[in-house]
């Protein structure tokens, strides 16, 4: 099966721009890079270890995300795995999508701040 590059990063897009985030806030909650965030959203397929929580903050499936099929969209994900697994991360990405968008800001704003204290 081959996957619609463009359909994929649109698909991605739309995650983002729903819970208001610029490429920086994305990229942060996700734990990646804002650079890798634009290949995604140029067209770069994101490797798997992106994909889950990339599922998780649009509270859709993996399948979904790369096939754009519907009737898979609000499907639970199939992971074995514990949620506990991925420790704070799922913690995380289960309450960011409740929360309002100026509260989300706020703590990307505190996290970088934290970070940076810590990077001195």
């Amino acid at each position: 099966m081959k996957i619609d590059k463009q359909a994929l990063s649109a698909r991605i897009r739309t995650i983002m721009r729903k819970q208001g985030l610029t490429q920086n806030e994305f990229a942060d909650l996700l734990g990646i890079s804002q650079p890798a965030v634009s290949q995604y959203l140029q067209g770069r397929v994101p490797p798997a270890d992106v994909l889950l929580p990339l599922a998780r903050l649009g509270n859709t499936s993996i399948e979904w995300l790369l096939t754009g099929d519907e009737k898979t969209a609000e499907a639970p994900l199939a992971v074995k795995e514990s949620p506990t697994a991925y420790g704070d991360t799922h913690a995380v990405l289960e309450i960011w999508p409740k929360l309002p968008r100026q509260v989300r800001r706020s703590l990307l704003t505190l996290m970088r701040n934290i970070e940076d204290s810590l990077e001195r």
